[in-house]
């Protein structure tokens, strides 16, 4: 039997970071409501931004 041992994120392929979307209403100057969508970096939920999880 082997040790644990660490391996490569399959969620980010060890880029320790995604690309998340946020999509949220805003009211204009006239009171409608307008989609925006906002694209933004974050650190990898599955790895913790480790780029490596630990398996076995």
């Amino acid at each position: 039997m082997t040790g644990p041992e660490l391996r490569t994120c399959a969620a980010c392929g060890g880029a320790r970071g995604t690309e998340k979307t946020q999509h949220t209403v805003e009211l204009d100057a006239e009171g409608r409501q307008v989609a925006r969508v906002d694209t933004f970096w974050s650190a990898c939920t599955a790895c913790g931004g480790l780029g490596t999880v630990v398996v076995g």
